[in-house]
């Protein structure tokens, strides 16, 4: 493949990772990670019926309830090569889970069907901790470290957000662990791990409410080069976007008017997209520290 064509592959896989994500692809990303949430149980819900076992039972919402429902997926996960299974990259990557697809390094060991179990795991389990840690919330994973490994993943948070929980990976890593034999299969470890998270979750948003730092009112990103057509992004603090939005739509208005604004458009309650291509970051932001 000549050097171009080859390049532009490798950037358009790059884009689709979550590692590399821009910022409105990686919010399309956590939409398609939510949407596919209530069809993934569903289909657990399925297969457990289909083997008969009764998910009006087992599933009952509590965190030992994860003790059988994962000592059953025990017994049913497959390796890519095993009799029956089928290997991820004979289907079309579009019937992957988006967390699977969306990743940097993509699994070597699951089976489709293994990781249909683990995306209806992932539902169930996401339930089971929000119905313990309710002020717990989904938001993108992000760090000023460079290559952070959850750069852009979904993840569950609580308080100020500094702890990432992607609740796909450690389901995944303990059954390659197993199948590699490294790791006994113990039907209580996600039962644990629920707990765990339920008690990290709680205990973020009591110590948070003591020492969170204040949020900042905006940030500013200059996104040129970046997906759409637009060259500044910004993002509001929630008090800001929520308690003076009708003063924020009057201040897009306004920005919309300055000299070598192009548009100024308001995405969402938290969101501006502004194009304004002989406009520095610093301009941008001076501009917006007089009128906000």
């Amino acid at each position: 493949m000549p050097f171009g064509p080859l390049k532009r592959w490798l950037d358009a896989k790059r884009s689709d990772d979550y590692m590399y994500m821009t910022r409105p692809r990686a919010r399309a990303a956590l939409r398609e990670f939510l949407d596919e949430r209530p069809p993934a149980l569903r289909r657990l819900e399925e297969l457990m019926t289909v083997d008969g076992q009764d998910p009006a039972v087992v599933l009952d919402g509590t965190p030992e309830s994860l003790v059988p429902l994962w000592g059953w997926m025990l017994s049913r996960f497959t390796a890519r090569e095993a009799a029956g299974a089928t290997d991820p990259a004979s289907v079309a990557r579009a019937a992957w889970p988006s967390w699977e697809r969306h990743t940097r390094e993509v699994e070597q060991t699951l089976s489709i069907q293994s990781l249909t179990l683990l995306d209806g795991l992932v539902s169930y389990l996401a339930q089971v901790v929000l119905a313990r840690a309710p002020l717990a919330r989904w938001e993108i994973a992000h760090d000023s470290h460079k290559r952070y490994h959850l750069e852009n993943h979904p993840v569950l948070v609580s308080g100020t957000g500094k702890n990432h929980n992607f609740l796909p990976g450690l389901p995944v890593v303990l059954v390659v662990r197993i199948f590699h034999g490294l790791d006994e299969p113990q039907d209580d470890s996600m039962a644990q791990y629920a707990r765990r998270l339920i008690e990290q979750l709680n205990r973020d948003e009591e110590s948070d409410d003591e020492l969170a730092e204040p949020e900042p009112p905006y940030e500013v990103e200059d996104v040129r080069g970046e997906e759409g057509d637009y060259d500044f992004e910004i993002g509001l603090g929630e008090e800001i976007a929520h308690e003076r939005s009708r003063a924020v739509d009057r201040m897009v208005r306004k920005l919309g008017r300055a000299d070598g604004v192009k548009e100024a458009f308001r995405e969402d309650r938290e969101i501006i997209l502004v194009r304004a291509p002989s406009w520095s970051l610093d301009a941008l932001e001076e501009w917006l520290s007089r009128h906000l």
